[in-house]
């Protein structure tokens, strides 16, 4: 199914037990305006909350040039700008983690350190096309809406706490679907062919 943000409008409203329906997200009454302002800020939230399969992402990080700033790092990295939440930075093995930090440099910078390179993040980017949304994350994204919302639409701080106690739910739900999905061999798993 295909999502657009006036669907996710409504979706938020019917779980604020608001009947009234959205058709366009920019039309001018008082529900549509409230929900653009906190839309953009709850898409970033929820993305940043749960490690989302279509929004995950690698690049080779290009470094800037400088020397960070913290001694601890050897290298600086400039900071995706489609990112919203930097997950890891890809060891050259399976018992390897690598340390990083983001921070930002002497030009106030948004900056990614860290003691390898090349390297490559793998992270979440944000992605602004409702189109590519799946049903698990448009519900997420339609209970953290409603979470921030409620104040403004129903004024009623009960209905904003259930709101945000079933976004929860949903997140427990989404990483359980979201951990099924894909295989990738783990190259240190033993099977009974090896033994012989």
């Amino acid at each position: 199914m295909n999502y657009t943000k006036a669907k996710i409008f409504n979706i938020t409203l019917k779980n604020l037990r608001v009947s009234v329906s959205i058709q366009s997200p920019n039309q001018s009454d008082k529900n549509a305006v409230v929900l653009n302002e906190f839309y953009d800020s709850a898409r970033e939230q929820v993305l940043k909350d749960f490690d989302w399969n279509f929004a995950n992402s690698y690049r080779e990080l290009t470094l800037t040039g400088n020397i960070p700033q913290n001694p601890k790092f050897l290298y600086e990295y400039d900071y995706p700008n489609d990112c919203v939440f930097a997950r890891e930075i890809l060891p050259f093995s399976d018992k390897e983690i690598i340390e990083f930090e983001i921070a930002a440099n002497s030009n106030g910078n948004k900056v990614i350190n860290t003691n390898v390179t090349p390297a490559i993040l793998r992270y979440t980017r944000l992605v602004d096309n409702e189109a590519f949304y799946g049903s698990e994350f448009v519900m997420a994204l339609g209970w953290y809406l409603a979470f921030l919302s409620a104040p403004s639409i129903c004024g009623n701080r009960t209905i904003q706490n259930d709101c945000f106690s079933v976004y929860t739910g949903m997140l427990a739900k989404a990483k359980n679907l979201n951990a099924s999905e894909g295989y990738i061999k783990n190259e240190n798993s033993c099977n009974w062919f090896d033994v012989r």
